[in-house]
């Protein structure tokens, strides 16, 4: 089996944006974040199909959004009950697929305004090196701060704010995790998991409207960047 997968974390809360609404569940333009995200892996030919991983009291109600969603899944494979920590949850998305899965993409729900283009280049890209991360140069000055004192200014050349998608291979994938929970080590996305089992990570330079939706404004930003796509 030569399948590419996706595992699409969707458990955000919401509460930086006072919503009574899960934030997967938010509409931007009337269709919801996580519909918006769905729609851009359905009409991908690169990936096979998906996983969504949810809050474990969301399983049932994510499945009656979807199907209220106003567009057909037949990509979507399985929807996952996720554990306490994003860490956990890409990891049941991750026992969840066929141990013949060639690679995994991994993508971020609340990150709606990915186009296409960037799922292929990460598949690609997974497929060439093993392991890549989507990512954009740091265009601030960084300022490294203790106790509220400048400790030291970063040299912004090397520093790049990652994103997803992530794509890896799902041996390297597989052995990052097991490795990470042997350790009891949880990091801040998988890219780290795989850094620290010793794989060569790739990065591939990313779309600033690669949002992760986060506060209100953020949803404002959001739904500029999805009508100037032509995607609401």
């Amino acid at each position: 089996m030569n399948s590419v997968m996706g595992i699409i974390p969707a458990a955000g809360t919401g509460l930086r944006m006072q919503s009574v609404e899960e934030k997967p569940y938010i509409a931007i333009g009337g269709r919801s974040i996580l519909a918006h995200t769905l729609a851009v892996f359905e009409a991908c030919p690169a990936v096979d199909g998906y996983v969504v991983v949810v809050e474990p009291s969301r399983v049932a109600s994510c499945r009656a959004h979807l199907d209220d969603a106003g567009s057909p899944h037949p990509k979507l494979a399985e929807v996952v009950a996720g554990g306490s920590t994003r860490q956990e949850s890409v990891y049941r998305g991750l026992m969840a697929l066929d141990e013949g899965t060639a690679s995994v993409l991994i993508h971020d729900a609340a990150r709606p305004c990915v186009d296409q283009g960037a799922l292929e280049a990460s598949v690609l890209g997974g497929a060439r090196h093993g392991a890549v991360i989507s990512a954009t140069p740091a265009t601030d000055t960084m300022k490294i701060i203790r106790d509220g004192v400048v400790e030291a200014t970063a040299d912004r050349s090397v520093l790049w704010r990652a994103q997803t998608p992530q794509t890896f291979e799902y041996r390297i994938l597989r052995a990052a995790h097991e490795r990470a929970r042997e350790e009891g080590y949880v990091g801040t996305d998988d890219a780290e998991l795989v850094e620290r089992a010793g794989y060569v990570v790739r990065v591939l330079e990313g779309s600033p409207d690669n949002i992760k939706v986060t506060t209100a404004e953020d949803l404002e930003i959001a739904e500029r960047i999805l009508r100037r796509q032509g995607r609401i």
